[in-house]
């Protein structure tokens, strides 16, 4: 969540880093590829500052972000916040044709070469948070950019709209339910909805199961090593009978570090500045 929305950032722990790697569609040459790395961490004053930086490798193409993400907190209660968010940074495109098949014999097609652009952007978003439940509002690129050269347009990133929200169900001391959903509207597209449930034992093993509706599930797992390091992993197939059958698979790992060992119920511990 901290990738899309930079109200995140202080919100989790005092100081937490995630490194991420997708594989989409394994089983197929040149499949889409993902690289995450996110920071973030508590300052003074209620001031929350962050750091995400993504690799997106599809092909001949290769998207790269990085953004800085400040969050300021507002506190309402002993258990309740809420976060405001405001993310700055740039995609860096790059598009490589060199590698494709020419059809027009030896005439050199002015379409294969090396293009690159560079695109600023600025995001924003709003975290309320309790004990017992969460929900996200956020818009990480607030303008539409365009990846365009002399006699083509090579791609487009339109705006993302995310909601998103869930809760914490203690059925006891070692034991609880955190159901999870994620909308989200990109525009000249139809809404998509993403639906998460997971199963907490002891609070360090977590389980849980997902379906998007663009038609796949996915089954989700966290093992915590130590207090301070989480690992997890992500397996994710199409439910389309037309899609089955070619066996493309999805693959996730996700590492975790919450530094000085807080938990994130202990960052909601730490008083208001005044």
């Amino acid at each position: 969540m901290s990738l899309i929305n930079p109200a995140y950032a202080g919100a989790e722990a005092k100081n937490i880093f995630a490194i991420t790697s997708r594989n989409q569609w394994a089983t197929l040459e040149n499949s889409p590829k993902a690289q995450v790395m996110t920071f973030s961490s508590q300052r003074k004053n209620n001031v929350g500052l962050g750091v995400s930086i993504s690799s997106n490798k599809y092909f001949v193409e290769k998207n790269t972000t990085t953004y800085i993400d400040f969050s300021y907190r507002l506190t309402f209660n002993q258990s309740t916040n809420l976060f405001l968010g405001l993310k700055g940074g740039a995609a860096f495109y790059k598009a490589n044709l060199l590698g494709l098949s020419n059809n027009s014999g030896s005439t050199i097609d002015p379409a294969q070469g090396l293009f690159s652009r560079v695109n600023p952007n600025l995001g924003i978003g709003i975290l309320l948070q309790s004990e017992s439940f969460w929900a996200s509002f956020s818009v990480p690129r607030l303008f539409k950019t365009t990846n365009s050269i002399d006699f083509s347009e090579t791609a487009t990133d339109f705006v993302h709209t995310y909601f998103a929200g869930g809760g914490i169900f203690k059925i006891n001391e070692n034991f609880s339910l955190k159901p999870s959903f994620l909308l989200r509207k990109v525009d000249d597209q139809p809404l998509t909805s993403e639906f998460l449930g997971m199963v907490s034992f002891g609070n360090f093993f977590e389980i849980g199961a997902s379906y998007r509706t663009t038609n796949s599930m996915g089954l989700i797992s966290f093992v915590k090593i130590k207090n301070y390091i989480d690992i997890g992993y992500a397996y994710e197939s199409p439910v389309q009978s037309a899609l089955t059958n070619l066996s493309i698979k999805t693959h996730e790992i996700i590492l975790r570090f919450k530094l000085d060992g807080n938990t994130s119920e202990d960052s909601k511990e730490v008083p208001t500045e005044e």
